[in-house]
């Protein structure tokens, strides 16, 4: 499994990893620490290993990074792909001020570790 992330979304990522690991999951996690230039490359080769994506990130679904680099991987390494590139983000709302709705549409440890369950144990 690729896991890949960057800023904020790492924190998600790396907490996530730990329990997948702990459960039996073996993980490749990636920070990416430049956007621009976009570490495709280490994406794509990863991704040549395992036959599996999922990014994590807190902005929005459209236009971000994570279809990015789903775009990216299916042009470059589609053949390798055993399950379709799978994104976590902030929910598709305005970002709200209130704290406790903020946490509500930002993405969280289980969604991240419910994204790699679905693609890892697809039949």
């Amino acid at each position: 499994m690729t896991l890949v992330s960057f800023s904020m979304g790492m924190r998600y990522a790396t907490q996530a990893t730990e329990k997948l690991v702990a459960a039996g999951v073996d993980v490749e996690l990636i920070d990416l620490r430049t956007l621009r230039p976009l570490d495709s490359a280490t994406v794509i080769e990863s991704v040549k290993k395992t036959g599996r994506l999922v990014t994590v990130e807190e902005g929005w679904p459209q236009g971000g990074i994570g279809a990015e680099l789903a775009a990216r991987v299916i042009a470059e390494a589609f053949d390798y792909l055993d399950a379709p590139p799978t994104r976590v983000t902030g929910k598709d709302v305005p970002m709200p001020y209130a704290a406790n709705l903020e946490k509500l549409a930002l993405p969280n440890v289980d969604e991240v570790i419910a994204a790699v369950n679905a693609v890892t144990y697809r039949s």
